[in-house]
């Protein structure tokens, strides 16, 4: 988490604490990806210690898979796992597992909302605005007014633009994450291109590609959701994002696409590749590097101060220049992170500049029916200067097979 740049957001919005309620927000806060709804407490004043409520049903994630870095964690609900046969010797999860279900059966509480008011009491916190994520909390969550009605002198603000603000700067452990990601994602991407062949189906591409980001430690999940991982031969190509893997069989001259990457410790990748089997036409040749040109022109303007709509304008002017004339698009990059998609997006009707440390997915793709699709997209990290590569640089159309 971007601690300072938090306290600085709340400090000009005249917030005492944050609460963060999605999953994204509460995993970025504390550390923890959570099961079911969960609430992490983060006071302004470093002298007031944060605080996790969470499902006791959802305990696997605080104390094995991915641990808070708050100390104070509190269970809420109904959920049973057998600790009075528990003795010596146990590993540190399992004893933090004997912990939590103590000190749950003790409160015994069903109210995440009783235990925030709770906490909020203990720290003082009973004065002033605070910032609730409300995307996990309806305008009807008995939520909100349980907390008004113990804390009359409390006010709450909506506050999920906020995070997305303060998400929007990258830590160093953010932005190695990410990389991570890339370089798991890079790999899958020439293990598969090592089983190209004649003939060889997009389910087998994916198959090795899916098998090559286990391997390496990644994980197979995506914010396209269920259309993973987005690989496609030949005309299919020309299908954005989303052209699911199927029985269609390499030919040579076929174009290879894959536009994503695999989940690394909560953070995803998003990159993209473009492959030819055999030789490429001159089409191919031409468009591929009128594309490439466009798109390391947007990479050699990621620099903090730069608005993101002269990014966008110098992008599409590269690619019409080098050989793409009727070439257009809405955007030609976004910012990234814990959930996909942040902001900025590079488009050319947005005039926010960059900031330093933000991560930016820079692209310039192109989708033709009945001929095929490609892109190069490349991972950046803005800085005062030359931006920093994420992903390997790569400046020629792979040729395969």
């Amino acid at each position: 988490m971007n601690r300072d740049r938090a306290e600085q957001k709340m400090k000009q919005n005249g917030l005492k604490a944050l609460i963060a309620t999605s999953n994204a927000n509460v995993f970025y806060a504390s550390d923890m990806y959570p099961y079911g709804k969960s609430f992490a407490l983060l006071p302004l004043d470093r002298d007031l210690e944060p605080a996790l409520v969470t499902s006791i049903s959802g305990t696997t994630p605080a104390v094995l898979m991915s641990p808070p870095w708050f100390r104070d964690v509190r269970y809420y609900g109904e959920f049973y796992v057998v600790t009075r046969f528990a003795g010596e010797p146990l590993s540190e999860a399992e004893r933090e597992l004997v912990k939590a279900q103590e000190s749950w059966r003790e409160a015994k509480e069903s109210d995440p909302a009783a235990i925030i008011t709770r906490i909020l009491e203990e720290r003082g916190l009973t004065k002033g605005r605070i910032g609730v994520d409300e995307s996990n909390l309806r305008h009807d969550d008995p939520f909100w007014d349980k907390v008004k009605t113990a804390l009359p002198d409390v006010e709450t603000v909506n506050a999920r633009k906020l995070f997305t603000e303060i998400r929007m700067v990258k830590t160093e452990e953010e932005i190695g994450r990410i990389q991570d990601a890339t370089r798991i994602t890079e790999g899958a991407w020439e293990a598969s291109l090592e089983n190209v062949r004649p003939g060889i189906t997009e389910r087998d591409f994916a198959e090795a590609f899916q098998h090559a980001i286990i391997s390496g430690g990644g994980n197979n999940s995506s914010y396209l959701g269920i259309y993973w991982p987005p690989l496609a031969f030949g005309r299919r190509t020309a299908f954005p994002d989303i052209a699911q893997p199927s029985d269609h069989r390499l030919e040579r001259g076929d174009i290879i696409r894959f536009d994503g990457g695999c989940t690394y410790r909560g953070y995803p990748c998003d990159m993209a590749r473009t492959a030819v089997f055999g030789e490429p036409s001159e089409k191919l040749e031409r468009y591929w590097g009128a594309l490439f040109k466009g798109e390391q022109k947007a990479v050699g303007m990621a620099r903090r101060g730069v608005e993101a709509s002269t990014i966008f304008e110098a992008a599409v002017g590269e690619v019409r220049r080098f050989g793409i004339d009727h070439y257009i698009r809405h955007h030609t990059g976004h910012g990234w992170g814990i959930e996909g998609y942040n902001p900025p997006i590079i488009s050319p009707t947005n005039h926010a500049k960059l900031e330093e440390g933000m991560v930016l997915c820079l692209e310039t793709p192109y989708y033709e029916v009945g001929w095929g699709g490609i892109l190069h997209e490349d991972v950046v990290v803005v800085t005062d200067d030359e931006p920093r590569y994420l992903t390997t640089f790569e400046g020629e159309l792979r040729a395969v097979g």
